[in-house]
């Protein structure tokens, strides 16, 4: 026992402390250079995913007015940051969504209410702005008959 202890070799196993924080400084200075990154595809995928939801719920308002009735219109609401598709014929609400946190919208030259005609033109056509924390989208829709078109400034 004594030649084991008095033998000079060293068979550690053991990793010294400065090898285990040269690790923990590799491994932390990555972690910070990857979380960054995934929120912001976090964010833009967000942007991209509301503004097509957007998209889609002014092509639903106008094939609804076309197939069924002229009374149906979305309402924008900058005060709750949120937009409403609205049946005033049938005083019937058809869906409500409210913008992410930290978004907000500005009306320019569009009026709150956007409504279609039976021919699927918009009635008054202008021009609003949606803020995000980081980008800004401008969102017309056009005289005629095309729906909308959102442009990131």
């Amino acid at each position: 026992m004594k030649s084991l202890l008095l033998d000079g070799s060293k068979s550690s196993k053991a990793y010294t402390i400065s090898e285990v924080l040269i690790v923990l400084i590799f491994w932390s200075i990555l972690l910070l250079s990857i979380v960054p990154l995934h929120h912001r595809t976090f964010q833009h995928i967000q942007s991209s995913q509301f503004m097509s939801q957007l998209k889609d719920d002014v092509l639903l308002t106008q094939q609804l007015t076309m197939q069924d009735h002229i009374y149906y219109m979305l309402l924008f609401r900058p005060n709750t940051n949120e937009y409403i598709l609205y049946d005033q014929k049938n005083k019937t609400t058809i869906f409500q969504r409210s913008f992410p946190d930290n978004w907000r919208m500005q009306l320019l030259t569009l009026e709150a209410t956007v409504r279609f005609n039976e021919n699927g033109v918009v009635t008054k056509p202008g021009t609003m702005k949606i803020h995000t924390p980081h980008t800004i989208f401008k969102i017309v829709f056009p005289f005629g008959a095309s729906r909308l078109a959102i442009e990131e400034l």
